[in-house]
């Protein structure tokens, strides 16, 4: 079966974008890891499945699937970049776009030519037993937090993160962090801005991770600020309070289009 798909990045956090409402494309694990090799396939951190909602009051339904064929419960590097493949693609009109995700419901807003708005509920402490905790902290060593957005996350603040070696850090807890698919972030809190690396399950290091930096962005905010800028690897994104919930702002640019046989 020949398949279409569009390449697109958010911040250098890569997706190839499949659309599924018309002609229904099932997707399998061993297609999902051969399109995402860098070498011998299109190469993406994720791969996006757009598809009908299962609600009646959301616009889409989108699935994200991990490099490893894994299935990612939340991306919103990769949302951004659904909301203007819609646009783009005449699937919707240039307006809000109500998504549904399998764990969280979005709405997207176009800010400008390249930038997307997301309104996302506030995320929510994750839990884990005493035992792993202290496992957790006796690793770390470091003030750090555990939050869940859609997926999970382990958040870990340090006073330099350039020269820290995540992969090895991430193998250090990697039984914990795969039990519960929870990704690890190191960061460092500057006056204006806050620098971020994220290690995602399924996938490992990448150039930004948007639910990492929202959860960070959270803790922040809850000090009344109005904004709070995030910087990773390859750019910038930007987080306000919006009633009860966090309005994230940032980019999603469009790369090239394809087709590739399944």
């Amino acid at each position: 079966m020949n398949i279409t798909f569009e390449k697109w990045h958010g911040n250098g956090n890569d997706f190839a974008i499949i659309n599924s409402i018309e002609n229904k494309i099932k997707l399998n694990k061993s297609f999902i890891k051969k399109t995402s090799n860098r070498n011998k396939g299109i190469g993406f951190d994720q791969l996006i499945h757009i598809g009908l909602p299962s609600k009646h009051d959301h616009d889409f339904f989108i699935r994200f699937y991990n490099s490893d064929g894994s299935e990612a419960g939340m991306c919103l590097n990769g949302v951004r970049c659904a909301a203007r493949y819609i646009w783009n693609n005449n699937l919707f009109p240039i307006r809000q776009v109500k998504i549904q995700t399998k764990r969280k419901n979005l709405i997207c807003s176009p800010k400008d030519k390249n930038n997307v708005s997301v309104l996302v509920d506030s995320p929510e402490e994750m839990q884990v037993p005493a035992l792993e905790h202290k496992k957790i902290k006796k690793v770390m060593n470091d003030d750090f937090f555990l939050s869940y957005i859609g997926n999970n996350h382990l958040c870990v603040q340090k006073k330099s993160i350039d020269k820290v070696n995540l992969e090895d850090l991430y193998e250090k807890l990697e039984s914990i962090l795969k039990k519960y698919e929870c990704n690890l972030s190191i960061f460092k809190k500057n006056k204006g801005l806050i620098q971020i690396r994220t290690y995602e399950n399924g996938t490992g290091e990448t150039l930004s991770c948007g639910s990492a930096a929202l959860c960070v962005a959270a803790k922040f905010l809850e000090g009344h600020k109005n904004l709070i800028k995030i910087s990773s690897i390859s750019g910038k994104l930007e987080f306000r309070i919006h009633e009860d919930a966090i309005l994230m702002s940032g980019p999603a640019d469009f790369i090239y289009k394809g087709n590739i046989n399944e």
